[in-house]
Formats: structure tokens, sequence, C-alpha cells
């Protein structure tokens, strides 16, 4: 029964030894994977900052370009508004001119007042648009 107990407590012993070795062997292969980490991290660090002042440099630039886009918009549309008055305000000048003498021409050959437009009563929209 002594040998049998004996063995028992060295098989223990050897368990616990191996189980001791094991920690050990991942205690330091956590240390050498965190050394690397830390590596990796310090070594993409410069770069990464280098990266987001460049994408702040150019999110202020595009802002910027934004705002005179949109300046050169409003610029371009108040021009283009006013070269439609200029332009607009003679030719129906030129038109109402038109239509009073071909107005005249016909009463002066044709003796023939004017007809009166006037919309049927059955024409008349029930529901005028608002």
């Amino acid at each position: 029964m002594e040998t049998l107990l004996i063995v028992a407590v060295v098989l223990i012993a050897v368990g616990v030894i191996s189980q001791t070795c094991v920690f050990i062997a991942m205690y330091l292969m956590s240390r050498r994977i965190s050394g690397k980490a830390e590596t990796l991290m310090n070594d993409t660090r410069g770069p990464l900052e280098s990266i987001t002042s460049n994408l702040k440099t150019v999110s202020n630039e595009l802002a910027e370009t934004g705002k005179i886009a949109r300046a050169q918009a409003e610029h371009i549309q108040k021009t283009a508004t006013d070269a439609g008055k200029l332009l607009l305000r003679p030719l129906r000048e030129y038109t109402a001119i038109a239509v009073g003498v071909t107005a005249g021409i016909r009463a002066f050959f044709f003796e023939r007042k004017p007809r009166e437009t006037q919309i049927a009563p059955e024409q008349k929209r029930k529901h005028p648009a608002a």
C-alpha cells in the first residue's frame, strides 16, 4: 500500500511541476507578444498622426471649397437673373410696340373695331385656380 501512495504522490508532484512549467511558458509568451504589440503600436503611431493631420487639412480645405462654390453659384444665379431682366424688358417693350402698330394698321385699313374677348358663361370655370 505504501508503494501505491508513493506512486500517487510522485504523479501529483509531476502534474504540479508540469502545470507550473506551462504557466511560466504562457507568462513568458504573453510578455513577448505584449512587447511586440507595443512596438507595433509605436511604429504605427507616427504614420497615423500624419494621416490624421492630412485628413483634417483636406477636410478644412474641402469645407472652404464648398463655401467658395456656394458663393460662386449665388453670384451666377444673380447674374443670370439680372441678365434675364435686362434682356426681357426691351423685348417686352418691342413686342408691345409691335402689337400696338398691328392693332393700328388693322383699325386703319380694315376699319373694324377690335373684338373684345369675353369668356362665355359655360366656359368659365366653376372652381377658379387659387
